[in-house]
């Protein structure tokens, strides 16, 4: 990339979020230089956590790499009519207009950004003992650290690369592996995918030995020591739902797999992750969860987030968007969706208070003590993916994927799978009811070559428009 990646440097890991969760107050103050923050295992951890803050940005899944840009390209909300909404071009996939370039821009930098973090974790970290640290605390901060860069190389990829199903051998993105101020080339898609799975594999490798999610006191469902409690009284080990962690790492492989196509793999570790919920690693939320008052409503179904980030002005970042007639998400043809009037995911939308509009709670301004998180993989999207890549060995068992969401969401419709074309029809109106606000439901579209569903219609897409222009002095 011809933009220094170094710009990063450690600005990002110097972030402060007041409010993102007691185990972030640890996390640096600004300008505290890099040769002073890695000098204690303390320092190591405050950088992991501000990698982790980095994220959480506007630029990219704080905004724009979840419901505001990649879930207006999916067509959830009510813009395509409204040429004074400041989203209307892109909903009309004009990615020529300056306001959208500059978005665009800025999640493809911010992105390599962090990626940049990683690496200077990772280039500190390998010349440290595993002594030096903590018990099990070495593996976490390198396996998470690795995680981290494959998931961000991975949305880059799905973002900004042509389908991989059309041209796997086609130029893509550069894969950052390490920090430096050389030029990291563009690479064929294929490479960038193996280099990814690298990451994953060798991010499980480590994790498997240490990750406290294989403890049984993760099991336990009234301590939630995934997302609420912390663990043994070390913070670093604890809420491992909004970290990297293990489960992360292999539900991350089952969605790179089933990208490429590569049934066998998608299945193999999609299918992982549901035995791990089977005994008790995770479980879906339940109907009286989701339709609490709304101060304790769980707006994000957080016991079923393999991986989600922490951090409490969400709310008030949506809110800012929410307040604004030009800005508003208002949802598009929420009861065609949410057919079904026992689906309670009905209780995950509402009437805004500001706006009026129907809008999604994951995120909006209720004083829900479960808000606060920004899902980035969930339970349900292991047995989507269980589902379209058994299909072939046996089609009755790939419905009962489907099934079994259907019912944890209080549906009992049969699943259609006569055919395949059938079942991909089937995946792709659960997955509009489960990531509503989370910017995987277009990346899907592009992935099946769909067009996008509007209103109930067809929108026929190009190749130039699934695909996210890179900054131009980049290529």
């Amino acid at each position: 990339m011809k933009r220094k990646i170094e710009t990063a440097l450690l600005g990002l890991l110097l972030l402060t979020c007041s409010g993102c969760s007691d185990w972030l107050d640890v996390t640096p103050q600004a300008q505290v230089n890099a040769d002073k923050l890695f000098s204690s295992p303390e320092g190591f951890e405050s950088a992991l956590y501000g990698i982790y803050i980095s994220m959480t940005s506007t630029e990219t899944y704080g905004q724009n790499a979840t419901y505001n840009l990649m879930d207006v390209l999916a067509q959830y909300y009510a813009i395509y009519t409204n040429k004074n909404h400041n989203m209307y071009e892109a909903s009309v996939y004009n990615y020529e207009n300056e306001d959208i370039k500059y978005l665009v821009d800025a999640m493809w930098l911010q992105n390599y950004n962090t990626i940049a973090n990683c690496n200077i974790l990772l280039e500190r970290l390998a010349n440290k003992d595993e002594l030096y640290f903590t018990a099990g605390h070495y593996n976490l901060l390198k396996g998470e650290a690795l995680g981290i860069r494959a998931y961000l190389h991975f949305d880059l990829l799905r973002a900004f690369a042509v389908n991989y199903s059309k041209d796997p051998d086609g130029m893509a993105i550069p894969y950052a592996e390490s920090f430096t101020k050389k030029v990291h080339p563009q690479l064929k898609a294929s490479v960038v995918v193996e280099k990814i799975l690298a990451d994953l594999n060798a991010a499980r490798e480590v994790l498997k030995s240490v990750d406290p999610v294989f403890d049984d006191t993760f099991r336990d469902q009234n301590m939630n020591y995934h997302y609420a409690q912390p663990y043994k009284n070390d913070i670093f080990m604890s809420y491992r739902a909004y970290r990297m962690n293990y489960y992360a790492v292999t539900g991350l492989m089952a969605r790179v797999y089933n990208y490429i196509g590569d049934k066998e793999n998608a299945y193999k570790y999609a299918k992982e992750v549901i035995d791990a919920a089977d005994d008790g690693a995770f479980w879906f939320a339940s109907e009286y969860d989701v339709s609490a008052p709304l101060k304790n409503r769980d707006v994000v179904m957080q016991s079923e987030l393999l991986f989600a980030l922490n951090c409490s002005n969400i709310q008030d970042i949506y809110y800012s968007i929410d307040a604004k007639n030009s800005s508003t998400l208002s949802l598009l043809e929420v009861n065609n969706i949410y057919g079904e009037s026992s689906d309670f995911r009905h209780n995950l939308i509402g009437e805004s208070t500001t706006s009026g509009k129907t809008i999604s709670y994951k995120y909006a301004k209720i004083d829900s003590e479960m808000g606060g998180k920004i899902p980035m993989i969930r339970l349900s999207e292991m047995y989507l993916i269980a589902a379209e890549s058994y299909y072939a060995t046996d089609k009755e068992v790939a419905a009962d994927f489907i099934g079994t969401v259907r019912l944890m969401r209080g549906i009992s419709s049969d699943v259609k799978s006569d055919t395949y074309e059938q079942l991909i029809e089937e995946v792709i109106l659960e997955a509009r009811r489960e990531f509503v606000g989370e910017g995987q439901l277009f990346y899907l579209y592009k992935r099946l070559n769909h067009p996008v569903i509007r209103n109930n219609a067809n929108v026929e897409l190009t190749t130039a428009q699934y695909c996210l222009p890179m900054p131009a002095n980049e290529v």
